[in-house]
């Protein structure tokens, strides 16, 4: 039987954001769901977008499969699939991979707090539906993929997949919500969990050094991808899927 992963993503995306490292996981032998997170792509929104109702949404997911599933997750998606595996310990395979985790207790930086307080007011301000189309736009979407991705030399390839699918989020309230939690704090099990962070060696969101340090204080795995910002899903899927796949067969 083979090995069944369920695959997360992360703030502003749709399924589209990890279908390369899913397809490659397939041809590795794994049985990949990918899945729009709930008001992202084709999915309906959750009433209430709250750590609790993911986790009840990801417990459904878990729940359709035949056999307990591993669990890997890109950037907001760990934050949600921490809480889940905080949660639910039992319910999952004992590994789970985090692909650019976000470590919000630890943005000792100023120009990082100042840019999250300005970008936190700026969506508050604006009502709802100018809110979503303003995430939805060309601008949104190049300036976000410019600042979260190194390999200028992809850059044009990025934008356009960035673009096309990182807009695809049906609510501005609901963007909101998710934007408040991708500033949580992350739950992992440590106890019972055996985790592993994939990290881009110039993530602009949680610097490489100080994924090291929590992964080394949450006896966590780690594995620094050269080159590559927070978009390594992107960037360099194939060093993605070698990680998960050592890490999990």
């Amino acid at each position: 039987m083979k090995m069944k992963i369920i695959l997360l993503h992360g703030l502003r995306g749709d399924h589209h954001g990890l279908q390369e490292v899913a397809e490659m996981l397939e041809k590795k032998g794994f049985d990949v769901v990918n899945p729009d997170l709930p008001g992202y792509g084709k999915a309906d929104s959750l009433s209430k977008k709250t750590l609790d109702s993911y986790s009840k949404w990801i417990d459904g997911l878990v729940d359709a499969q035949k056999e307990k599933p591993f669990i890997v997750a890109h950037s907001m998606g760990s934050i949600i699939a921490s809480h889940y595996l905080a949660t639910h310990p039992d319910k999952t395979q004992s590994k789970a991979v985090f692909i650019s985790p976000i470590f919000r207790s630890d943005f000792k930086q100023k120009s990082s707090n100042v840019r999250c307080a300005l970008t936190n007011a700026a969506l508050h301000l604006l009502p709802p539906r100018p809110r979503l189309g303003l995430m939805r736009s060309k601008l949104a979407s190049f300036c976000i993929s410019h600042y979260l991705t190194s390999d200028k030399k992809q850059s044009k390839k990025i934008d356009e997949m960035h673009y096309k699918y990182s807009g695809n989020v049906n609510s501005g309230n609901g963007l909101l919500e998710d934007i408040k939690i991708s500033m949580k704090e992350q739950t992992v099990p440590v106890n019972k969990m055996d985790i592993l962070y994939i990290m881009g060696e110039k993530d602009r969101l949680t610097p490489a050094k100080l994924a090291k340090e929590r992964a080394t204080k949450n006896g966590a795995n780690y594995i620094e991808v050269a080159g590559v910002g927070h978009l390594i899903n992107y960037e360099n899927p194939e060093a993605v899927v070698k990680a998960i796949s050592d890490y999990l067969l």
